[in-house]
């Protein structure tokens, strides 16, 4: 005697994998590294301007420096050295030089690129501050 039953399915009650919910969710992940993948190349470093009292808004064409606390320099999002940024100064002459530094910065970072847009006939520099509110 065969104690155990035989289980038979029928035809609507077989187990199925329904591949909609899957496929939505590709689509959905896919989407999402395309909007990543077309965003912006210009990156940015977290840079802690200073308050000043004094601070204006201007809206000009210039070319912008970054630096972080430990020195290192940023144009445009790309990393440069001193020497990449002088090159940069005599392929095309800027009006002006905008820095900026982060607070914690030391004075000599900043004040080697100045001394660098000086050298290569940039008169105006400009130090990026926040405005106390």
């Amino acid at each position: 005697m065969n104690l155990r039953k035989r289980l038979r399915f029928r035809e609507e009650e077989r187990a199925y994998i329904d591949v909609v919910p899957l496929v939505d969710t590709l689509l959905a992940v896919f989407l999402f590294l395309a909007i990543l993948a077309f965003q912006s190349p210009e990156t940015f470093i977290a840079v802690k301007l200073p308050f000043a009292e004094t601070g204006e808004k201007v809206q000009i064409t210039a070319l912008k420096v970054q630096i972080d606390e430990k020195g290192n320099m940023k144009v445009q999002g790309k990393s440069v050295s001193s020497e990449d940024l002088e090159k940069l100064f005599k392929e095309k002459k800027y009006d002006y030089l905008i820095i900026e530094a982060d607070e914690n910065v030391k004075h000599k970072f900043v004040v080697q690129v100045m001394d660098l847009a000086r050298k290569n006939g940039i008169e105006n520099v400009i130090i990026a501050v926040r405005k106390k509110e």
